[in-house]
């Protein structure tokens, strides 16, 4: 009996093994390896260094050359020793042709590299999983784009125009507001809800931020009991509404969250409205929120108006410099977030609050509601007045011919 459970131990060792072998034993797994080795290089890091940021779309990029990337991630995650549960690697969400790429921040030096797999270039040896071929290639060879760049969230709100020319040039390959918002917010100890939202978000903007102190005001003020949801409805959609899909799981997919476009000028700094719903006892509470967006920008020196200067640096600066200003006022989202009413809904108010063509800011009583159009009726003109008509204008034509006509 004792040498059959030697055996069985043995086995699942040695089962255990090949699965981790077969792991490394594949060309996506490798690649992986070697963008954290080359870091490791460059930044001068050891395995496991909680001052070191791994961003990367490994995983979420479903392909590269009609091969999953996954095994990446794997590789990329335990070469450096980055990890989910150290808070110190960030699945950047990412669109499916989107190219794989992986970017190391130290939190020290504020340095970054930032490696992208040249797809074509390792698209043989992953056809033939041939790892002594790839083994052999040049990092400048796997890697289309290596740069290394120093991110410090001071030196970019204070020389703009110079960081400006690096985002023209793509130097982190069109990620660069992704990475340094990111990488600048993360080394203020950011919490872990907004960490997993910027994750789907793939960026951090104040809209995002905001979406964060929005949920972590209804914690406290229409906090959640046993067998209660929130229903959500977006009015007006900005960013904010990410965050609250990633942290309340109220999605649209699972219709607890609606977004809303009202044609007419909604209320100042209207940002949404939030029921508390008891699906069992087909009965919620809500409430409407602002969030005061001139305060903020004021608060923090900036300009809403700089948000769409997307001719000249002001849109990530603005962006940028609001993110680590709100980052203070993460537990006090009383400072910005105010209630603008407060109701009570049933079923059918709540259907008819998410129904297509509804505004349920009239219907809340917030907006006037608009006017109903009465269509007045148009008399009918019979035909014989039109005949009649016809017929004085015939002769009326014949008269003035005939006067034209007539000798002088």
């Amino acid at each position: 009996m004792k040498k059959i459970r030697i055996l069985l131990v043995t086995l699942s060792i040695l089962v255990l093994l090949n699965i981790v072998y077969a792991e490394e034993n594949s060309v996506m797994y490798l690649i992986g390896e070697k963008a954290a080795i080359k870091a490791m290089e460059e930044l001068k890091f050891e395995k496991g260094d909680t001052n070191i940021l791994l961003m990367t779309d490994a995983g979420y990029v479903p392909e590269i050359e009609g091969y999953t990337t996954e095994k990446a991630l794997d590789g990329v995650a335990i070469t450096s020793g980055a990890s989910v549960g150290k808070r110190n690697l960030i699945n950047v969400h990412r669109p499916y042709n989107a190219p794989l790429w992986f970017a190391f921040f130290d939190k020290e030096s504020k340095k970054c590299i930032y490696l992208e797999v040249n797809g074509k270039a390792v698209k043989t040896y992953l056809d033939k999983e041939d790892i002594e071929g790839f083994m052999k290639l040049k990092d400048e060879e796997i890697f289309s784009k290596i740069s290394i760049e120093n991110i410090d969230a001071d030196k970019l709100l204070n020389s703009p125009e110079e960081w400006q020319k690096k985002m023209d040039a793509k130097v982190f390959g069109g990620n660069e507001f992704s990475i340094i918002t990111i990488a600048n917010v993360w080394a203020e100890d950011m919490p872990w809800e907004l960490l997993r939202s910027a994750e789907f978000h793939n960026h951090i903007c104040p809209g995002l931020t905001s979406g964060y102190m929005i949920a972590q005001y209804l914690k406290k003020e229409l906090p959640l009991g046993k067998g209660e949801e929130y229903q959500i409805l977006a009015v007006p959609p900005w960013c904010k509404d990410d965050a609250l899909q990633v942290i309340f799981d109220s999605t649209v997919g699972k219709r607890r969250m609606v977004v809303k476009t009202v044609k007419k000028p909604v209320p100042s700094d209207l940002a949404g409205i939030y029921i508390r719903w008891n699906k069992k006892e087909g009965k919620g509470d809500g409430i409407v929120l602002t969030f005061d967006w001139n305060k903020l920008c004021k608060d923090a020196g900036t300009n809403r108006t700089d948000f769409k200067d997307f001719k000249s640096y002001k849109w990530w600066w603005a962006r940028l410099k609001l993110d680590l200003w709100m980052m203070d006022y993460l537990d006090k989202p009383e400072y910005l977030i105010s209630k603008a009413a407060e109701f009570e809904v049933d079923g059918e108010m709540l259907n008819k609050l998410k129904t297509a063509g509804v505004n349920p800011l009239e219907e809340l009583g917030l907006m006037p509601k608009t006017k109903e159009v009465v269509e007045k009726e148009i008399p009918v003109v019979p035909k014989w007045v039109y005949a009649i008509i016809a017929t004085l204008l015939v002769v009326t034509a014949i008269s003035i011919a005939y006067a034209y006509k007539k000798p002088k």
